[in-house]
């Protein structure tokens, strides 16, 4: 399966960010923007006519998008998202004609019925969704040995402000983990062991977070904030050893 980032790249990384601040977005333009489509060329069109079109000009991505907008009809239909508005479009002998129901009254039977333009998901609800079923890359972990604790060393991904219409605005922080993040973006995001000398002595690093955090007063954590960042091949004060 693709991910989001291999969808995006494939259209070709357009500009998407003006989404950024929408909550609720309709099935459609859930699945148009995952595909990395923009969804202000379909919203004036039907059902149907989103179909059509997406089958008669073939747009890169094109297949993504309608199998998308299946999919996440079916996960509403299973309970797998929450909707805060469904549609159903209702035919008799005489009219046609739709109407809203609660969530807990449809089933697969209703997939058929469900407007993909009308029935709305909420963006946290779209991005669990998305995490499940694979859309999101996993970050690359190092595993590496301080003082005989076990911890885990992540390379910073790069952002990809098309991605970010789908992800949840970070909502908890502290201190020492503002205090952390900051020296590794001053002394590791770029620290290549193979073409840098010398790593920076954790004299320097506790130095530096005493300078720009100083609630961190305490040696003891700006030791430990040193420990935890400094990267796996590098040698501070030749307190941190390396695995053998």
């Amino acid at each position: 399966m693709a991910t989001i980032r291999e969808l995006h790249q494939l259209r070709g990384n357009q500009d998407l960010s003006h989404w950024n601040t929408v909550k609720l977005f309709s099935i459609a333009e859930s699945a148009l923007l995952t595909a990395g489509i923009e969804p202000c060329e379909y919203n004036h069109l039907t059902d149907y006519e989103i179909r059509q079109k997406l089958l008669n000009e073939k747009t890169i991505n094109w297949q993504h998008a309608l199998m998308l907008i299946r999919s996440l009809i079916e996960a509403i239909c299973t309970q797998e998202i929450k909707s805060p508005l469904i549609r159903i479009e209702r035919i008799d002998y005489n009219s046609c004609w739709s109407e809203t129901v609660e969530q807990a009254k449809i089933s697969l039977d209703d997939t058929s019925s469900i407007l993909a333009s009308e029935t709305k998901i909420h963006r946290d609800e779209l991005k669990k969704w998305l995490k499940n079923n694979g859309y999101f890359e996993p970050p690359q972990q190092n595993t590496i040995t301080i003082e005989a604790q076990q911890v885990t060393y992540q390379q910073p991904e790069p952002i990809d402000h098309n991605n970010i219409i789908l992800l949840p605005e970070p909502t908890y922080t502290t201190p020492a983990l503002e205090a952390i993040q900051g020296v590794v973006n001053e002394f590791w995001i770029s620290y290549d062991p193979d073409n840098n000398k010398f790593a920076p002595k954790q004299v320097t690093v506790k130095s530096w977070i005493a300078k720009h955090y100083p609630e961190m007063d305490s040696d003891y954590i700006q030791t430990a904030i040193d420990k935890i960042c400094r990267h796996p091949k590098a040698k501070g004060g030749g307190n941190t050893k390396r695995n053998q």
